[in-house]
């Protein structure tokens, strides 16, 4: 098993492929499972999937979860690997720490995908799911990881994989990565993004309110709005997902 050996223990990753290396990055709980259909990506590109440390199969349990040693988890997994420079695609909180990577440490950043990504919390509903969550971890973590995993596929094989890799999270981890997640912002500093940026919303997810302080911050980045899904447009709608990264970087690639 490939591990990246840290102070605090040992992150476990998977690779696959050939090309731009691009680093997934899971929500709270959910570890790389959920990145299930990107790996048809391999065919093009050299694709990493990690459990940040507290989840999965990672041994690391970090002393103190915040945003900004996450980051720092991920610049040391790319230095363990040997990459320069690296693709960061952040999944829903996931994207919390994609962009605080890409905004610390510009210079080993080549481009950045969120997916259902947002620069702080804004909305109510959104707040409210982050506390919800925080309240499930503390209570019933078992009928927080089968809700999550249910509102993800309707397949009960996949259900019941992305269920069994929830529960090895870390209940302190999941609650702070929680907590981190609610209370992060990096607004002030969107302006000084200077990186190639994607954003990918399902066209019924509330979160898309978010992309509003993109619009006010930034002049330039894309964005893909995929029909008829929520939330979860990685799994839902991975077809339409990997062509949206795929189309992006081969675009940026012909820039250079």
């Amino acid at each position: 098993m490939p591990v990246c050996k840290l102070d605090y223990g040992d992150i476990f990753y998977e690779e696959a492929g050939e090309g731009v290396p691009i680093i997934f990055l899971h929500p709270p709980g959910m570890g790389r499972k959920v990145f299930h259909y990107q790996r048809p990506l391999s065919e093009r590109f050299r694709l990493i999937f990690s459990d940040l440390s507290g989840h999965g199969e990672s041994t690391a349990v970090p002393e103190r979860v915040t945003i900004q040693k996450y980051a720092e988890e991920v610049l040391k997994l790319a230095d363990w690997i040997g990459l320069e420079e690296v693709i960061l695609c952040g999944y829903s909180s996931g994207g919390s720490i994609a962009q605080e990577f890409a905004l610390t440490y510009p210079e080993r950043t080549k481009g950045l995908i969120l997916s259902g990504g947002f620069a702080e919390v804004k909305s109510p509903a959104l707040r409210y799911e982050h506390l919800l969550g925080m309240y499930f971890v503390k209570r019933s973590p078992k009928t927080l990881a089968k809700t999550i995993a249910t509102a993800h596929t309707f397949d009960p094989e996949y259900r019941s994989e992305l269920i069994e890799h929830m529960l090895k999270t870390d209940m302190n981890t999941w609650f702070h990565f929680y907590y981190e997640s609610l209370n992060y912002s990096c607004v002030e500093r969107l302006k000084s993004l200077s990186v190639p940026l994607l954003l990918i919303y399902g066209s019924k997810d509330l979160i898309n309110q978010h992309l509003r302080t993109y619009e006010k911050e930034l002049e330039h980045f894309e964005t893909a709005i995929i029909p008829k899904v929520s939330h979860q447009v990685p799994v839902k709608r991975w077809q339409d997902f990997n062509k949206e990264i795929t189309s992006f970087l081969l675009k940026e690639a012909a820039r250079l």
